[in-house]
C-alpha cells in the first residue's frame, strides 16, 4: 500500500538527540530484527537512563531508508510522563490515515477506528519516552496483528517498563558511550561542518570527554559551553567541574526530576541518602542495604525479610536507571554502585528544598536540642552553610572524612538521635567508651579501634550491625542480650555463650563474621540459638599452632554440626575432611562457599554440592 507518512506532522525533536554516536550496532541489530525478525506483531525496547540517547537513536532507525521502504504506515508517539489517553490515539491515528484536517474530537471510539486502519497493513508505531504500564495496557489493543511483521518501538528509562511491554524479543538496553566515542561525540559538537580538533586542545578535550562518564546529553551540553572558548585552560576549568559547566542546567535538572517525580514514595529518600556521597564514591552494596534499614527506609511486619526488601529497592533503582552498577560479584550480585554526576546534583538541590540534610564545617559545634535528630554531612572543604534547627528525622551520613581523625565524636555531641556510624577508615583513640554512653539509639556500628570490649556497646540495645576491627577483643556475655543484632563482623571474634546466657535465641541474627570457635562447641544446640543465621565466616581453632596437630583433633572424630539455613559459607585455616564435607553438603540452601588456608586429610573424594553457585578457593 502507498505510505502516507510523507503527509505527516513530524514531531518535534530537540537539538540534543540530532547526534547519534556510539550505538552503530544496535541500529543495525534493531533494523534487520525490525524487517526480517518474528512475523507476529512485536515490541522492540530501547530502555537506558535520561540522555543516553534512547530517543536519537529510534529516530535515526525510523527515519532510515531502508525502514521507510519497508513499512506501509508509519507513525510517532511522544508518550511522557503525563498524557491524555484519547489524545495518544488521535495523534498516531492523524499520523497513518494523512488526514491532519478531519474533525477526530467528536468520534467516539477512535481505537476502534485506528485498529482498523492498521488491519492488514504492515506498520511500525514509536512510542517515544513510555512511562508506565497503565498507558501500554491502554494503547497495546489498537494494535492488531495480521501475521506481516508489524512492529512497535518504544524507548523507557526503567527497565521494569521494557519487561512489562515485552512480546518476544528482549529489550534493548544502551550502555554509556566509551571515552573514544565520548571523544568522538564531543568533537562533532564543537568543531562543526567537518572541523578538527586543534593539537594544543587534543588531550584536554579527550579529559572532558572522559569527565562527561557517557551520558551523550551531558557531551552535547558541555559542548556548547566549549564552543565559546578555545583556550586549553578554559576547557581544564570545564574538566575539573563539568556540572557547572553545562550550558543549560535546569534541562538536566528537569530530565532528572521527572524521573525521580515518578519513583514510588519509598525509594525517594534511599536515592537522596546516595546523593550525599562524594562524586564518583563507588558506594558498597552490602553496606548501603544495612544503612537504609537502620535509617527505616524500609519496613516490613517480617523483619527476617528486611535485606531482601532492600536488595529490591535497590533494584528499582538501577532498573529506573537513576544509578548505575559499577562492580559485580562472582554470582552476579551487585557489589558497588555509584551515582552519577548529574544525579548527584539534583540529589543536593532535593535534599536542601526538602531539608533532608544539614551541611556543616568540621569543628563546629552548634548548640543542637537533644530531641532533634538530624542528617550530618562532614566534609573536609570549608562550607558556608549553617547547622539550623529542624524537625526533620534522618541520617547521619555514614561516610566521615574529616581532618580530625583521631577523635570524630566532639562532632557528635549534640546529635544523641544518631542511628548510623561508619568509621572503619578512622582509627579511633581511647575516647571511644565514654562517646558510646551518649549514642543510645545506634542501629549500625563499624569502628576501627586498638582495643575492643563488647561492654562498651552492649547497651546500645537497637543495635543492628556491629563492625569492629581491633587488636584486641574483650568479649562479655552481654553482647547476646543484644537481641536485634542482624549483622555481627569482628575479627577473630571467639564465639561462645556462658552458661548464664543459656536460654538466649538472638531470631534476627543473619551474619556471623570472622569468629573462631571449637569444634566441640559446634552443637545443634548452640546453634540453634540463632535460628536464621545465614552468613557465617569461620574459623575453626582446633589445631593449636601446628598443621601437624591434625592427627589428634577431634574434628576427624565428631560429627560437624553446621547452621542449616546457611546461604553463603567461609571457612579458613582448616582441614578438609571427609566429615566437614559431608556436613557442608548438606546445607540445603547454600549458595556461596568460600575456602581459605585449607589443608586436605584422608582420602579424596568428589563430592555434589547441587545449589552452589560460587566455589572460591584460596
Amino acid at each position: 500500500m502507498e505510505n502516507t507518512e510523507e503527509s505527516c506532522i513530524e514531531p518535534y525533536y530537540p537539538s540534543i538527540d540530532e547526534e547519534v554516536v556510539g550505538f552503530d550496532d544496535y541500529a543495525q541489530n534493531i533494523t534487520k530484527y525490525l524487517i526480517s525478525g518474528e512475523k507476529h506483531l512485536d515490541v522492540v525496547s530501547i530502555v537506558g537512563m535520561a540522555g543516553l540517547g534512547k530517543t536519537a537513536l529510534a529516530r535515526k532507525i525510523y527515519n532510515s531508508d531502508s525502514i521507510v521502504c519497508q513499512f506501509d504506515v508509519r507513525a510517532w508517539c511522544s508518550v511522557s510522563q503525563t498524557y491524555n489517553r484519547r489524545e495518544l490515539v488521535l495523534r498516531i491515528l492523524k499520523q497513518i490515515t494523512g488526514d491532519h484536517h478531519s474533525n477526530y474530537v467528536d468520534l467516539d471510539c477512535p481505537e476502534d477506528i485506528l485498529q482498523k486502519c492498521l488491519k492488514g497493513r504492515k506498520y511500525l508505531i514509536v512510542l517515544d519516552n513510555i512511562w508506565d504500564g497503565e498507558a501500554w495496557d491502554y494503547i497495546r489493543r489498537c494494535f492488531p496483528d495480521s501475521y506481516n511483521r508489524s512492529r512497535i518501538m518504544v524507548t523507557a528509562r526503567n527497565e521494569e517498563v521494557a519487561s512489562y511491554v515485552k512480546e518476544y524479543s528482549d529489550p534493548y538496553s544502551l550502555p554509556f558511550l566509551k571515552d573514544e566515542k565520548s571523544w568522538e561525540l564531543l568533537q562533532k559538537r564543537v568543531f562543526q561542518r567537518g572541523n578538527s580538533c586543534p593539537l594544543e586542545l587534543v588531550n584536554v578535550g579527550q579529559l572532558v570527554a572522559k569527565k562527561c562518564k557517557g551520558l551523550p546529553s551531558l557531551i552535547i551540553m558541555i559542548a556548547e559551553t566549549l564552543s565559546e572558548e578555545r583556550e586549553a585552560s578554559s576547557w581544564l576549568k570545564v574538566a575539573y567541574d563539568i556540572s557547572s559547566h553545562v550550558f543549560d542546567k535546569e534541562r538536566s535538572m528537569m530530565t532528572i526530576r521527572s524521573s525521580y517525580d515518578h519513583l514510588p514514595d519509598h525509594l525517594k529518600p534511599c536515592l537522596l541518602y546516595m546523593g550525599l556521597f562524594p562524586k564518583d564514591y563507588e558506594i558498597p552494596v552490602s553496606d548501603l542495604l544495612k544503612w537504609w534499614i537502620a535509617e527505616e527506609f524500609v519496613q516490613n511486619i517480617d523483619t527476617l525479610k528486611l535485606e531482601k526488601l532492600s536488595e529490591i529497592c535497590l533494584r528499582d533503582l538501577v532498573g529506573s536507571n537513576l544509578i548505575v552498577v559499577s562492580k559485580k560479584r562472582s554470582n552476579g550480585k551487585m557489589k558497588s554502585c555509584i551515582v552519577l554526576d548529574q544525579v548527584c546534583d539534583f540529589c543536593l538541590r532535593k535534599i536542601t528544598e526538602e531539608k533532608f540534610v544539614q551541611l556543616i564545617v568540621p569543628y563546629s559545634y552548634p548548640d543542637q536540642p537533644e530531641e532533634q535528630r538530624l542528617c550530618m554531612y562532614v566534609q573536609d572543604r570549608t562550607m558556608t552553610s549553617d547547622f539550623k534547627e529542624s524537625d526533620q528525622e534522618f541520617i547521619v551520613h555514614p561516610k566521615f572524612s574529616i581532618l580530625d581523625r583521631k577523635n570524630p565524636f566532639r562532632l557528635l555531641n549534640n546529635l544523641k538521635l544518631v542511628r548510623v556510624l561508619h568509621l572503619l577508615d578512622i582509627y579511633l583513640d581511647n575516647s571511644l567508651p565514654t562517646a558510646f554512653q551518649s549514642l543510645p539509639h545506634l542501629r549500625y556500628l563499624a569502628i576501627f579501634v586498638k582495643t575492643f570490649d563488647c561492654k562498651w556497646v552492649s547497651h546500645l540495645l537497637h543495635l543492628q550491625t556491629l563492625r569492629v576491627r581491633s587488636s584486641y577483643i574483650m568479649i562479655s556475655p552481654a553482647i547476646w542480650k543484644m537481641s536485634k543484632l542482624r549483622h555481627v563482623d569482628i575479627n577473630e571474634f571467639p564465639v561462645t555463650v556462658w552458661e548464664e546466657e543459656d536460654d538466649i535465641v538472638l531470631d534476627n541474627l543473619k551474619t556471623l563474621g570472622m569468629c573462631s570457635m571449637s569444634v566441640a562447641d559446634m552443637t545443634r544446640k548452640f546453634w540453634d540459638k540463632f535460628p536464621n543465621l545465614e552468613e557465617l565466616t569461620l574459623h575453626i581453632n582446633e589445631f593449636g599452632d601446628h598443621v601437624s596437630d591434625y592427627s589428634s583433633s577431634a574434628l576427624m572424630n565428631l560429627d560437624i554440626i553446621l547452621p542449616s539455613r546457611l546461604t553463603c559459607l567461609s571457612l579458613s585455616e582448616i582441614f578438609l575432611t571427609d566429615e566437614l564435607v559431608s556436613s557442608i553438603a548438606e546445607l540445603r540452601f547454600l549458595e556461596t562457599l568460600k575456602l581459605s588456608e585449607i589443608y586436605f586429610a584422608g582420602e579424596r573424594h568428589f563430592y555434589s554440592f547441587e545449589k552452589i553457585w560460587v566455589l572460591v578457593a584460596c
